[in-house]
């Protein structure tokens, strides 16, 4: 079965709703009111893209790691050299 977007104008909820082409609904499943209007859906296809990549999971965030790691070194040795001058 399809599955059809609704938007109700008097409570301003998005819902989505599973039923046949034929059939129509009445009222807003939250406030029972039958001010809303369906709304156009897009389908989301999935495809499978065959990446060679030599990263290895979780290579971004160790050079994050990293980055920050030299960083508080450095404002580590600032302060050590304010502190003395001080």
């Amino acid at each position: 079965m399809p599955r059809y977007n609704y938007h109700c104008k008097d409570c301003d909820e998005y819902f989505e709703i599973r039923h046949s082409m034929t059939e129509s609904l009445e009222n807003c499943t939250f406030c029972d009111s039958q001010a809303f209007r369906r709304i156009p859906s897009i389908p989301f296809y999935i495809s499978k893209i065959n990446k060679t990549s030599d990263k290895k999971v979780g290579s971004l965030v160790e050079e994050y790691i990293e980055k920050n790691k030299k960083s508080v070194a450095e404002e580590k040795k600032k302060l050590k050299e304010k502190e003395y001058e001080a």
